[in-house]
């Protein structure tokens, strides 16, 4: 088990709300003849000048391998940052996946998960479903692999984050959506050099009868910068774009962080 510690966050420390999740940030790895591996970071921060700010956040992960080639991740993400008056940031995450790699170049992906992020209006967001993933080019320096698969979907949002609400109705009003979406996705690891490495997925999410009208494309972009043996500089980047949101939101989204990590 290794606990990182977090010295650094510039614009924010993670993504807890963003709505395609990367599975392969999630940095829990077994090792050796363990079953278990995993690590975990919490914080809470409290300041009192003209007025309140309190900030709390945890990130865990855990990894278990069964006997054979199967493995269960487990993730968390919970951020929650404002003021006397008002909460800035509201969002997190409990995901689940199990991997099953009895076949060399193709892993099947089973996962749920539970979200929220009460800024931008989700009160709740549940997912079921199940990837096949090909990974079609390994080697020293590149790691690439193509999925694709199906979910169920289950969100409600209220209109807390939309500017402009229509005639009527109030930010407390929910609206909810139940549907089937197809998954498709494009993953890519490389290492630039002997220590800098990139890691890159991008999503396409959409539903079967309105497969290229009302889709959801997302993008995930990380680099890691190894300063030295237990220093590590990061910086992500992650870009939703979803054409036919269920409330009157924006269609873009984005995050963009960096962060410096001390393991020890």
């Amino acid at each position: 088990m290794r606990i990182r510690l977090f010295l650094l966050g510039i614009l924010l420390g993670y993504s807890a709300d963003a709505q395609v999740l990367n599975a392969e940030s999630f940095r829990a790895q077994v090792k050796g003849n363990s079953r278990w591996g995993g690590q975990t970071t919490f914080g809470f921060n409290l300041d009192k000048q003209r007025e309140l700010v309190y900030s709390l956040f945890s990130e865990t992960d855990l990894s278990y391998r069964f006997r054979g080639n199967q493995s269960l991740l487990m993730a968390s993400r919970i951020r929650v940052t404002g003021t006397s008056q008002q909460a800035l940031l509201n969002g997190g995450f409990i995901h689940f996946r199990l991997r099953d790699y009895r076949v060399k170049e193709w892993v099947a992906e089973h996962y749920t998960q539970f979200q929220w992020d009460g800024v931008r209006g989700l009160e709740s967001r549940f997912i079921a479903g199940s990837n096949l993933r090909f990974n079609f080019l390994r080697d020293s320096l590149t790691v690439a692999s193509v999925g694709f698969g199906g979910f169920y979907e289950n969100e409600a949002w209220s209109f807390a984050a939309v500017g402009v609400r229509p005639d009527g109705v109030k930010a407390t009003d929910i609206r909810k959506s139940e549907v089937f979406k197809f998954n498709t996705y494009f993953r890519i690891s490389q290492r630039l050099g002997s220590q800098v490495s990139l890691n890159s997925v991008f999503y396409y999410q959409a539903r079967p009868e309105y497969f290229f009208r009302d889709f959801r494309l997302a993008g995930t972009l990380e680099i890691a910068v190894p300063l030295n043996r237990r220093l590590e500089f990061r910086v992500s980047y992650d870009g939703i774009y979803d054409s036919a949101p269920i409330v009157p939101i924006d269609y873009f989204y984005f995050f963009l962080g960096n962060r410096l990590l001390l393991t020890f």
